[in-house]
C-alpha cells in the first residue's frame, strides 16, 4: 500500500499513459501543484475565450500570447531541477509565493474580457436586490455620513486588502508554517478564480456608475483620498464588481490570520470591516457585491483547507542529484525545503 500510494507507482499512475501528448505529459505532470494548475486552468480558460470571441476583446491577441508565456513558465518552473541548494531553495519560493503576484495582473486584464461573452451590464438585478433588501440604494443612503475623515479612512483601507494576503503571508512564511502558508495561497486561488468566473459570465459595472444620477455628495478627503481617485482615473477596472474581489480576497486573509495567527486575525478585524463598508460607501460595490465576495471566501478556504490537509498541495522541488522516495512526496517536505527551512510545522490547523 505504502509503494502504491508514494512510491513509483503512484507517480506513473499520476502521469497520462498517452506518452505521446507532449502537452497532457507536461500540464499533468506530478511536479504541479493544485495551485499551479488552478492557475494554467484559468489561464487556458483565458486563451480560449479570447481566441473564440476575439472580436469583441481589444489585444487579444497580446492577452493570448501573454497567457501562453505565463503557462509555459509555470511548467518551466515545475519540471526545473537545480543542482544548487541555495538556487533550490530559492526556487520553492518562487513556486509558493507568485500566485500572489498573479492576483492583480489578472484583475486588471478583467477590464479587457468583461465582455467577451454578454455584451451589456447586469447590474438592474443587483440594484433591484439591494433595494428589496434595505428600501433605499445604500450607496445613496450612506452619503449622509459622508465626511473628510470618514472618507480618508475608508479609502485608506479600501486599498489596504492589497497588502492583507501578503501580510499575511508574510507572517506565515517568517514562522515556517508552511502549510498554514498554503492554506491561504489555495483559499486565496480559489475564492480568486472563482469570482474572475463570475465577473465575464455575470458583468458587473458598480454603483459609480449606475447610479451616479442619484449621487448628490462629493467624496472629499485629504492627500490620499486624492491619491486614490487620481489611479481610480487612470486605472479603474470598468467591470469585475460581483462579487467583490476585495472582500474576498481580505475575508480569506482575515480568515487564516485567525486560525493560524491569533494576534493577527484581532488586529486585522476592525480593518477588514472598514473594508467591507467602503466597498459600499465608495461606491465601488452593492451590498450583494460583498455578500457575494463572502460567500467566495468561505467556499475557498473550505476547499483550501480540505486540500492542504489531505496532502493534495505539494511544491515539489528537487535537486537534479535527489531520486524521488516516500519522505519527500510529502506536502512540504521536499529536500530543497528541508534545507532552506529546517523545523516545518506539520499540523495545518495550529495557529501560532
Amino acid at each position: 500500500m505504502m509503494n502504491i500510494k508514494h512510491g513509483k507507482r503512484g507517480n506513473q499512475n499520476s502521469e497520462p499513459s498517452d506518452k505521446g501528448s507532449l502537452l497532457r505529459r507536461f500540464v499533468f505532470h506530478s511536479a504541479l501543484s493544485v495551485v499551479d494548475r488552478m492557475t494554467i486552468a484559468y489561464l487556458a480558460f483565458v486563451i480560449a475565450l479570447v481566441v473564440i470571441r476575439h472580436e469583441q476583446v481589444k489585444h487579444s491577441t497580446a492577452i493570448a500570447l501573454i497567457h501562453l508565456a505565463l503557462i509555459a513558465l509555470i511548467v518551466a518552473l515545475s519540471r526545473w531541477r537545480p543542482r544548487s541548494e541555495r538556487v533550490c531553495g530559492w526556487l520553492g519560493t518562487v513556486r509558493r509565493w507568485y500566485p500572489t503576484l498573479m492576483f492583480g495582473f489578472f484583475f486588471e486584464e478583467i477590464g479587457f474580457i468583461v465582455h467577451a461573452i454578454h455584451p451589456g451590464w447586469f447590474d438592474h438585478l443587483l440594484i433591484a436586490a439591494d433595494y428589496a433588501l434595505f428600501g433605499v440604494h445604500p450607496t445613496i443612503w450612506m452619503e449622509q455620513y459622508a465626511g473628510y475623515w470618514m472618507t480618508e479612512w475608508l479609502q485608506l483601507a479600501y486599498t489596504s486588502y492589497l497588502l492583507l494576503t501578503i501580510g499575511v503571508g508574510f507572517h506565515l512564511w517568517r514562522k515556517n508554517n508552511l502549510r498554514a502558508f498554503d492554506v491561504l495561497v489555495v483559499s486565496t486561488a480559489t475564492a480568486y478564480y472563482l469570482g474572475y468566473l463570475i465577473f465575464v459570465l455575470f458583468p458587473i459595472e458598480s454603483p459609480h456608475h449606475t447610479l451616479a444620477h442619484l449621487q448628490t455628495v462629493k467624496l472629499e478627503g485629504g492627500p490620499f483620498t486624492a491619491l486614490i481617485d487620481w489611479i481610480e482615473r487612470y486605472g479603474r477596472v470598468h467591470g469585475g464588481a460581483f462579487p467583490s474581489a476585495h472582500v474576498s480576497g481580505a475575508t480569506v486573509a482575515l480568515i487564516c490570520a485567525w486560525r493560524y495567527a491569533r494576534r493577527w486575525g484581532i488586529a486585522l478585524t476592525p480593518l477588514v470591516l472598514s473594508i467591507y463598508v467602503a466597498t459600499v460607501y465608495g461606491r465601488y460595490h452593492y451590498v450583494v457585491d460583498v455578500f457575494a465576495g463572502i460567500l467566495m471566501a468561505v467556499i475557498g478556504v473550505a476547499i483550501g483547507t480540505r486540500v492542504v490537509r489531505r496532502g493534495a498541495y505539494a511544491v515539489s522541488v528537487r535537486r537534479a542529484s535527489a531520486a524521488p522516495g516516500p519522505e519527500s512526496s510529502r506536502v512540504g517536505e521536499t529536500e530543497c525545503e528541508r534545507v532552506r527551512l529546517p523545523g516545518l510545522r506539520q499540523d495545518p490547523v495550529r495557529a501560532d
